[in-house]
């Protein structure tokens, strides 16, 4: 049965290895709400569910634990935020601009004053356990999995919980924090070179002004994938876990956005200690995805404990829209095969049309939190930095891409995975390699540009975020 829970809470957020800063006393400025809604598909009326993530014909059996579209919003000085995090493989633009247009006749038709503009950010997980939203996941190979019932179930149930969270906004206090231990980079596996993880969690926490927690925002980077390609039980994988940690820790609604997960950064291989065997937990197993859950929950805790309250006083949102050249044929032929079930139309002239987006939180002038708002799955090194020129690559010359979060200013810096659209990995140009020689003298191609629209993505994503980054400092 889905059930609907709101909550309305303020924003303090969370550091553990904290910046700089000075705690500032909070004035009025800011306001915040949460809620969060079930978005379990109902295996009988939506059925056959086809998992997404692994394969074709992955039908699911039963319901392991719920999934939810969780939102959070805020607002200061007459512009609302909300930030939405999904238990979905990924959502297309398209589907985003359904849920906008239904949270804004939803808004239109409430009573209540008005919370003057409101920005919408829709984040898919990208949780490889739940029902086929994409289209390429179906009964066999060139048949859709998409089942429209619960495409538009999706999309009724996120703008719902995006609308109720504006609608619970109060006066709140945000406390920001964020902490990189070691053992994180554990948790995350990368069978690409570069080696590179941007593994760090970035955390924001929402209270009243009597300290009951509103919502608490969770950025950090990993696949949700932990239970593999042979379960057939619906279920949010770690982030389950992670949420569920830290709302009984504070109360009020987790919202989980994931990070930069190209590359391939994933549970599947990595090696997770067992506590109470002091073994590694096994592979593939609700037991793996629970400790990685809990770790990451545990890291946030702390870093909210330690966390710096900020007196944000002003939201600054952008967005832009660009074109991206597809060169990869299999996603050309699964748009003819009407795969998308219309979504993600090209241009007659072979490409998409994706946004790429920046929201900024200020104290005083000066902003303390950036969010980076990329359309897939960034390669970490775009990120953080680390391309390498590796023989074997097609565009050795390329330019390199400066790291996103070195175009940043703000002491915390989150940078936002699938946020409003799912255009595939986004490869460094400079180590795109579809022809032989393999990269770095690999003896097979290596995985990531078979799920990437082409080489031009990466330069024009980062291009644009450092345009709007530019423009802003």
């Amino acid at each position: 049965m889905v059930g609907l829970r709101t909550s309305a809470a303020l924003l303090p957020l969370l550091c553990a290895c904290p910046p700089t800063l000075a705690p500032q006393v909070l004035g009025p400025q800011i306001r915040a709400g949460a809620a969060r809604v079930e978005i379990t598909p109902d295996l009988k009326k939506h059925g056959p569910v086809y998992m997404a993530g692994f394969g074709n014909n992955r039908i699911a059996t039963g319901i392991h634990d719920q999934l939810y579209a969780r939102c959070l919003a805020l607002s200061a000085a007459s512009q609302t935020l909300v930030l939405c995090g999904v238990d979905s493989i990924g959502l297309f633009a398209d589907d985003v601009e359904q849920i906008r247009v239904d949270v804004k006749k939803r808004l239109a038709a409430q009573k209540k004053g008005s919370p003057g503009t409101v920005n919408v950010v829709v984040a898919a997980t990208h949780v490889h356990q739940a029902p086929d939203t994409m289209g390429l996941w179906g009964p066999a190979e060139g048949q859709s999995g998409i089942n429209e019932a619960y495409s538009s179930f999706v999309v009724e149930r996120t703008a719902q919980a995006a609308a109720e969270a504006v609608r619970h906004l109060k006066p709140a206090i945000v406390i920001m924090g964020q902490a990189h231990p070691s053992d994180l980079d554990t948790l995350v596996h990368d069978d690409r070179p570069p080696e590179v993880h941007d593994a760090g969690v970035v955390v924001l926490r929402a209270t009243t002004v009597k300290g009951d927690t509103i919502g608490t925002l969770i950025n950090w980077a990993n696949h949700p994938e932990t239970l593999g390609s042979k379960n057939t039980l619906i279920t949010a994988d770690y982030p389950h876990y992670l949420c569920e940690q830290i709302e009984q820790r504070f109360d009020g609604v987790a919202v989980f956005l994931n990070g930069a997960v190209g590359g391939m950064q994933s549970p599947l291989g990595a090696s997770v200690p067992d506590p109470a065997t002091s073994r590694p937990a096994p592979e593939n197993s609700f037991l793996k995805a629970e400790l990685i859950g809990r770790r990451v929950a545990e890291v946030a805790a702390s870093a909210v404990r330690n966390g710096h309250t900020m007196n944000a006083d002003r939201i600054e949102f952008q967005e832009t829209r660009i074109e991206i050249p597809i060169s990869n044929q299999g996603f050309q032929l699964a748009a003819k095969a009407d795969l998308y079930k219309g979504r993600k139309k090209m241009t007659a002239g072979g490409a998409t049309t994706t946004p790429v987006g920046l929201a900024r939180f200020f104290s005083h002038g000066k902003p303390f939190l950036e969010i980076a708002l990329v359309p897939g799955e960034l390669y970490p090194e775009l990120s953080v930095g680390g391309v390498q020129r590796y023989s074997g690559a097609d565009f050795p010359d390329a330019p390199i891409e400066t790291p996103i979060k070195q175009l940043m200013t703000a002491d915390f810096k989150m940078l936002v995975g699938l946020a409003d659209d799912e255009i595939g990995y986004i490869i460094p140009k400079a180590e795109w390699d579809e022809k032989e020689p393999w990269l770095n003298s690999a003896p097979k191609a290596w995985y990531g540009e078979a799920n990437s629209v082409g080489p031009e993505a990466a330069p024009r994503i980062v291009g644009a975020l450092e345009g709007i980054l530019r423009s802003q400092h």
